[in-house]
């Protein structure tokens, strides 16, 4: 069975994308969930990485995603981004200098309670992801969360969207 981990760049406890990221992984089954929250991780900077160094948990979240075969992302939109926490995180990983994604097969989702989704967080995360070697198989969109996402039972309503992760989650 492979090893497929998962985790949203929200640190909202109230995370659409955490939700839908959290359906994703029932229907793929046997997936670890990891918190991006957990990992104390200060603010990137220059002089506070040559101070100090890499943050130790961010060397244990790269050990994470390194020993994972496949991993599923979902990343909010703010302001047309990723919010500001989750790029700080992607900073530090690129920072190690090891493609930690390199070999691994990756869905980006990403969700937004209105019409485009999230896209553009979403690209520009397969973008930086791309460079730490992340072979993205899949973008799973959703649009209009109140409308494809059934928030009581926790599970998406749209067949359309079902299908389309069915057909990236084959790919893991």
């Amino acid at each position: 069975m492979k090893n497929i981990i998962a985790f949203s760049g929200s640190n909202s406890s109230n995370s659409i994308n955490q939700q839908v990221l959290n359906h994703i992984a029932k229907v793929a089954g046997g997936v670890e969930m990891i918190q991006l929250t957990d990992y104390n991780v200060p603010m990137y900077g220059i002089d506070l990485e040559v101070a100090n160094g890499i943050p130790a948990d961010i060397a244990t979240l790269q050990d994470k995603i390194m020993a994972a075969d496949a991993v599923i992302i979902s990343t909010p939109e703010h302001n047309g981004l990723m919010p500001a926490f989750f790029k700080n995180i992607l900073d530090w990983l690129s920072r190690t200098g090891v493609k930690y994604l390199e070999g691994k097969t990756v869905i980006v989702a990403s969700v937004s309670p209105g019409n485009g989704g999230g896209k553009n967080a979403g690209d520009y995360v397969q973008k930086i992801i791309g460079y730490a070697g992340a072979n993205v198989v899949g973008r799973f969109v959703v649009p209009r969360f109140g409308d494809n996402f059934d928030a009581e039972k926790q599970e998406l309503v749209n067949q359309e969207l079902n299908d389309e992760l069915n057909s990236y989650l084959a790919q893991l």
